[in-house]
């Protein structure tokens, strides 16, 4: 870039983050507050009070019990882990292109233990209300030309600024700066540059860009935009540059963008690119709560209206401990007279356990010293040490069931919907950390297509535990004069995402052993069937050695099934499982099962033959009798003709006489 350039680009990120520090600055400043208010035990007491308590050497104790609220809400997350899925939209998202995707965005997740950087922004928006995590493209190692997707932790998500948006993710937003002050020496080990000089005179000076301790580097995602050209074909397709065979059928002006990225310092670009991914800034925040108060975003964590019941059960507990403490030295009614060249035994006499005490006679105090009464515990004290603790829990919004410590609820029905309510009010940070979830798994989406454009074998994670290869990108040539096939295309298709909340592996395990052993007590016969994957769900010593065992009494068509499916995970073509020799002892139990067949066979061919025979003396029969009905039938004509016949001769005859 030329030194104008530079320039410009410095001064539009000077201009830029000014204005989003003024628009964020109180938001960030009690932010940085509950931060300090939970992690430093000091900040839970206003300096003034503290300065005078320790000056009269009175008690200020912190009883923290903010973390403990906290951890819940961090606890539940951690047993219920978003999942990522993408599907397809349009026609031409391939199913299988989608299944490859879920995979590879799971592997991703593993190798860059990405829990590590989820709990770690959703802590701090559970604290503070503000987190974030982020997606960096690396080399997979230093011979490798392959890119690979990474997820990384933000430490201080309060660096971050987003540009105006009003989407939750921020997907809208032009910009995002995130800045880094470093010590300057570091700064010049780092990048081999001199930092800016420091003068106080200087407006970077007065805006934190050059301290005489620290230079400030920010890190900066803008999206230029620009207006491309987008043709329309006959054939469905929509391109921005025409092929030689395309045929056109209608375009139109489109404004696009591309997101750049800029590192720079108070006064050079360090670093300039334009990033992999097409459409995201590659920033996901995890926001707490949000309300907009008078056209103003107010933000907020679990324990902002907290503090003050925090202070004031600090207060009062300190205050109850300082009476407790001051019992045991109820003080001695003396004269001066009776004590008076014993000071020093008297002054140690609260901390030493003399046998005796010297005192002298004071006939204008007859008698001796004598103590006076210890202070009593106040009732109203230990009442408002219950009070602010329960204003705590009301604040908050989880009461004693959902900590799991004991309450007024007696069954466990009552128990559990107390709980309930307690997982209810805090269920918008577990929500809002599925949102920022499902964004992180869009900004893989948009760079897939950007590091995964070669062919090449890619591995896939899967939900066990377990991997799979596949090849992505590969060139199949086609009969004919047809253009080759690519299949597992990264590069087409529209894709979005689900994501799903529920257990993790090892939860779902514990439930899945559970759910397994009940089924097998009602249906015993389902135990030869699923015994490999009960034993494989246990955790003791040889659980695995015992499961391969049990997989050979499987049915060899679910041998067959589970060799196609680890072929297909390993990327190999095992033969097929071929069904194991019985024993000897078995051999000759199926040999005279053999034997017993064949002569049932035989016999079952004799009485077929047999059958046949008595078919055609049956036949043969059938024909007699039709020549003995036919005789009949021609006789009965015969007396019938000659029946008439003589009564035609009587009846002449008669005539005749």
């Amino acid at each position: 870039m030329t030194s104008k350039a530079n320039e410009k680009i410095l001064q539009e990120i000077q201009d830029r983050l000014a204005k989003s520090i003024e628009d964020d600055q109180k938001n960030k400043e009690l932010a940085l507050e509950d931060l300090e208010f939970v992690g430093i035990e000091d900040s839970q007491w206003p300096d003034d009070v503290k300065a005078m308590r320790l000056a009269d050497g009175r008690p200020c104790l912190t009883i923290n019990k903010m973390p403990a609220f906290i951890d819940q809400v961090v606890g539940d997350q951690r047993m219920n882990r978003p999942a990522i899925k993408v599907v397809p939209v349009d026609s031409k998202g391939d199913i299988e292109v989608a299944r490859i995707l879920s995979g590879w965005i799971k592997h991703v997740e593993q190798v860059s233990k990405s829990d590590i950087a989820i709990d770690h922004g959703f802590e701090h928006a559970v604290t503070c209300g503000y987190g974030a995590l982020r997606v960096v493209t690396k080399y997979i190692n230093d011979t490798s030309k392959d890119q690979d997707a990474f997820i990384e932790k933000v430490e201080n998500a309060l660096a971050i600024y987003w540009g105006k948006h009003l989407e939750y993710d921020c997907s809208d937003a032009n910009y995002c700066i995130i800045v880094t002050d470093l010590d300057r020496d570091e700064f010049k080990a780092k990048y081999k540059k001199e930092p800016v000089e420091f003068n106080t005179a200087n407006s970077q000076y007065v805006e934190g860009w050059s301290t005489k301790e620290t230079v400030r580097v920010a890190e900066y995602f803008v999206k230029e935009y620009t207006e491309k050209k987008i043709y329309f074909l006959e054939d469905g397709r929509s391109v921005y540059e025409l092929e030689k065979d395309d045929v056109k059928e209608s375009s139109r002006i489109v404004r696009s963008y591309k997101v750049m990225r800029y590192l720079v310092s108070g006064n050079d670009v360090l670093e300039k690119n334009e990033w992999v991914g097409k459409k995201y800034i590659p920033i996901i925040p995890i926001w707490g709560k949000e309300i907009n108060v008078g056209g103003k975003k107010r933000i907020r964590g679990l324990i902002r209206h907290a503090k003050d019941s925090q202070r004031m059960f600090n207060y009062w507990n300190s205050l109850d401990t300082e009476v407790a403490a001051l019992q045991p030295k109820s003080p001695f009614l003396v004269t001066p007279k009776q004590i008076s060249g014993h000071e020093s035994q008297w002054k140690e006499s609260h901390r030493k356990n003399f046998p005796y005490l010297l005192v002298n006679f004071d006939e204008k105090a007859p008698g001796w010293p004598k103590r006076e009464s210890p202070p009593q515990a106040s009732s109203a004290m230990i009442e408002r040490i219950q009070s602010t603790d329960q204003e705590m829990r009301d604040t908050i919004g989880m009461q004693k069931a959902s900590l799991g410590m004991q309450s007024n609820e007696r069954s466990g029905k009552a128990i559990v919907e107390r709980k309930k309510e307690g997982d209810v009010g805090t269920f918008a940070f577990i929500d809002n950390l599925s949102r920022s979830i499902e964004q992180l798994g869009r900004v893989l989406v948009d760079v897939a297509p950007g590091i995964l454009d070669t062919e090449r074998i890619i591995r896939l994670g899967l939900d066990d535990g377990k991997q799979e290869f596949v090849k992505i990108n590969e060139e199949v040539e086609t009969e004919g004069d047809a253009a080759n096939q690519i299949l597992n295309d990264m590069s087409i298709g529209i894709f979005d995402i689900i994501v799903s909340v529920g257990p993790s592996f090892d939860t779902q395990r514990t439930e899945a052993r559970q759910s397994m052993s009940e089924f097998i007590q009602y249906y015993p016969n389902a135990a030869p069937l699923i015994g490999d994957l009960y034993a494989k769900a246990m955790d003791w010593p040889g659980a695995e050695d015992v499961s391969e065992r049990l997989e050979f009494l499987l049915p060899l068509e679910v041998k067959k099934e589970k060799a196609l499916k680890d072929a297909k995970q390993n990327g190999e073509t095992p033969p097929l499982p071929s069904e194991p020799p019985p024993p000897p002892d078995q051999m000759l139990k199926i040999q005279e099962r053999e034997l017993k067949l064949q002569e049932g066979q035989l016999k079952l061919q004799e009485g077929q033959i047999k059958l046949e025979e008595s078919k055609v003396e049956l036949e043969q029969e059938k024909v007699k009798l039709e020549q003995e009905q036919a005789k009949l039938i021609q006789i009965q004509q015969d007396i019938k003709t000659k029946t008439v016949e003589n009564v035609e001769e009587i009846d002449n005859g008669r005539r005749d006489s």
